[in-house]
């Protein structure tokens, strides 16, 4: 699917065939009757976009339920049809994982492939060769129709461009269409931090129609908002950098960005000689619970993103600030210190309660990958469908 007429850069919302399958999803399994109430929309336009979205094999009817009989039309529930998948990939500091994401947003298969640092083109080799062993020993009825990427870094959709990674060292790499020549599946690309903010509307905790942010704490630092449920676009489609933020948030300014990443915390521990040179940060997580010299450091930067947390508070007043530093998840000290900063530097009085961590611990990165090519798909599945055929003919 293409980046621009994929994604709605507008305040427009979804056509009444998303706003269907946004009602199938969020209730599971329903009547039409259920569906239109949830979806807002007449009986008789549910009953044309249900019969749409069957024909086209997103919806399917389930078996009718036992209830007792009553004159009028059975209440047949209908439900997504999981077995359309998508392919994910995203592209890491360090690790290219590589998933299939049902529509209904469950991980059904991943793969993680460490790297060092080499360049886009040998990177989008390595998931396309990776995305083809999955696929192989995928079920047939369960093969992607469409691949979504996301990585860090400025990142244009419309172009398919990354223009640049400040760990991979990319500058204007091609990564849509170099991953659409090498799978043949029609590709969508975005930043990852707009990628979370779609995979938790569709998938997670906020509303459609809600305003959010999300800050990226990882080996890249960065940020996204969405405002009635529309994330930000902008001319170029390039906007979350954090450095002009943290230069006038953070003590220590533009020189402390580079200090606050995962593997700037992990640098640390090895020069503390906490952990040995051959450790991983799911390996530091885990000795944090136990190890409080190691847990002070990523407290110690906590304290730090939470000037960072207030900032972005102060400036968009989110009805919710998603944290994606997996610390956050996995250690109730860091979550304080993000908290107890962000109350005491922001100036919005529940500031602390309107940080949460990310809806998918675990598997945020797989899950907002895939809400690259399924938010369109959500928003306008006929539009969507027509974009994806249009750049593969």
């Amino acid at each position: 699917m293409d980046g621009a007429d994929g994604m709605s850069e507008t305040m427009e919302g979804p056509s009444a065939a998303g706003l269907v399958l946004r009602a199938v999803l969020d209730l599971g399994s329903a009547p039409r009757s259920a569906i239109a109430t949830r979806a807002r929309l007449s009986p008789a336009t549910v009953t044309g976009q249900t019969r749409r979205l069957t024909a086209a094999g997103l919806l399917r009817e389930q078996a009718q339920t036992t209830a007792a009989p009553r004159v009028g039309r059975p209440h047949v529930p209908l439900t997504l049809d999981t077995d359309n998948t998508v392919a994910a990939v995203h592209f890491a500091a360090t690790t290219t994982r590589v998933a299939i994401v049902d529509i209904a947003g469950a991980v059904r298969d991943v793969e993680a492939l460490p790297h060092g640092t080499p360049s886009g083109t040998d990177l989008a080799r390595a998931a396309a060769e990776a995305l083809a062993g999955i696929r192989e020993r995928t079920p047939e009825p369960l093969r992607p129709f469409a691949l979504g990427v996301a990585t860090g870094g400025r990142v244009d959709p419309r172009a398919g461009l990354v223009h640049d990674h400040p760990y991979l060292d990319w500058r204007g790499v091609p990564v849509r269409d170099l991953l659409e020549q090498l799978t043949g599946l029609p590709t969508t690309l975005d930043s990852h931090s707009r990628a979370i903010v779609h995979a938790e509307q569709l998938f997670g905790a906020l509303d459609y129609a809600s305003s959010a942010a999300v800050l990226f704490v990882g080996n890249v630092l960065d940020a996204a908002f969405a405002v009635g449920g529309r994330v930000h676009y902008g001319p170029g489609a390039t906007a979350g950098a954090l450095g002009s933020v943290v230069a006038s948030a953070v003590p220590g300014g533009f020189g402390r960005l580079g200090e606050l990443s995962d593997h700037a915390v992990l640098r640390r521990a090895v020069a503390h000689g906490l952990v040995s040179d051959d450790a991983t940060l799911p390996g530091l997580l885990q000795r944090a619970a136990v190890d409080g010299r190691i847990r002070a450091l990523f407290v110690e930067r906590a304290r730090d993103m939470a000037y960072v947390a207030a900032a972005l508070i102060d400036l968009l007043n989110p009805e919710k600030l998603i944290i994606t530093d997996r610390a956050f998840h996995h250690l109730p000290d860091v979550r304080e210190a993000y908290r107890a900063g962000a109350a005491a530097r922001s100036a919005v009085p529940d500031a602390a309660a309107r940080l949460v961590g990310t809806s998918f611990p675990g598997r945020a990165l797989e899950t907002a990958s895939a809400a690259t090519v399924l938010w369109p798909l959500y928003d306008d599945p006929f539009r969507a469908e027509s974009a994806a055929l249009k750049r593969m003919a």
